[in-house]
């Protein structure tokens, strides 16, 4: 038996409950792994609350980035009792049961081998906020040296892994937080510049910094319309999140006359191959620089309502849970 955080119906977070369920058995392509570390993200409450297009019918573990120790192979697995391992998988905690659990079952193309330079915690920190961040930089925006993205969210997961990839990447970069509370530490993290999202002259100050060529928007809602607003021609803004809500009002025209390009992301929407092969680029870019994800706090494992309920709170980094099986 292990425990594992499940729920059994589409409502509030509430719904999300440590039970004890059977350990699961890898097939002949599977690995049976022993989970350490798990991220939380606010991806995984949409989830729940039946916010999630495509998810699959619970009940089911949530959680879609984790480490762990490979225990078992199947006869057919490459990967050896003992490696080390994130979770780069699309299907998990959406489609199969999540990595917020003692124990989960991956094939060998949902998985790939820890950095030597990342910590168990760093890799369950860090994985998909990543290659989100890769898919919109790297793959939508095909961000190029001297160009300049403004990040929301950027005290948050994304925000960070994005403020380290896009200056590895060679572009300056704006982050765009609530307040200015976190301004001095945004600014010795790596940001270039820190701005105020609710300053009423938000788009004046970022035009006067000479305007985003790219924007990763984890906001949405009202602020969209600024983003248009804010972003150079050619710019491109990768729509991520929606914080700030569901519904925009935005000007056509400006989009046409600047010709903006848009375009969502969603890295659970990664083919395994697509996946394998943007991971491996990703750790490419970021091995010279040992690029990693500030961590906000560590939860126990018995705590994840608690550590959903602190994420909502603006942390500075990514919320992880663990070490897993141990309750305390």
């Amino acid at each position: 038996m292990m425990k594992s955080w499940r729920f059994h119906e589409f409502g509030p977070i509430g719904n999300l409950k440590m039970e004890e369920i059977e350990r699961p058995v890898p097939t002949d392509d599977e690995v049976l792994i022993k989970m350490e570390y798990a991220g939380i993200n606010p991806a995984d409450k949409f989830l729940i609350m039946g916010l999630y297009q495509d998810a699959s019918e619970p009940p089911y573990a949530v959680g879609r980035d984790g480490c762990g120790t490979i225990i078992e192979t199947g006869v057919n697995s490459k990967y050896n009792i003992g490696d080390k391992v994130i979770m780069p998988s699309a299907p998990l905690g959406i489609n199969r049961e999540g990595c917020l659990a003692e124990y989960v079952t991956l094939p060998d193309n949902q998985i790939y081998l820890l950095p030597n330079w990342w910590s168990p915690e760093e890799g369950a920190a860090g994985t998909k906020v990543f290659l989100t961040c890769w898919q919109g930089l790297h793959d939508a925006a095909h961000l190029q040296p001297g160009e300049t993205v403004a990040i929301t969210g950027a005290s948050g997961g994304i925000g960070l892994a994005g403020m380290v990839l896009a200056k590895v990447m060679g572009a300056k970069t704006i982050a765009l937080t609530r307040g200015s509370d976190k301004r001095e530490q945004l600014l010795e993290l790596g940001f270039d510049y820190v701005c105020d999202i609710h300053d009423p002259d938000i788009v004046e100050t970022i035009r006067a910094l000479g305007g985003a060529d790219v924007i990763l928007d984890v906001v949405g809602g009202d602020f969209f319309a600024k983003a248009i607003a804010m972003a150079n021609p050619y710019g491109r803004i990768c729509v991520i999140g929606a914080l700030g809500g569901i519904k925009s009002v935005v000007d056509p025209i400006e989009i046409i006359f600047k010709r903006l390009q848009i375009q969502g992301l969603q890295v659970s929407l990664y083919e395994a191959a697509d996946s394998q092969r943007a991971l491996k680029e990703l750790l490419d870019v970021l091995e010279p620089s040992k690029g990693k994800i500030l961590i906000d706090k560590i939860f126990p494992f018995g705590q994840v309502q608690e550590a959903f309920e602190h994420m909502r709170h603006g942390p500075m980094g990514k919320v992880i849970v663990g070490p897993i099986g141990s309750s305390a």
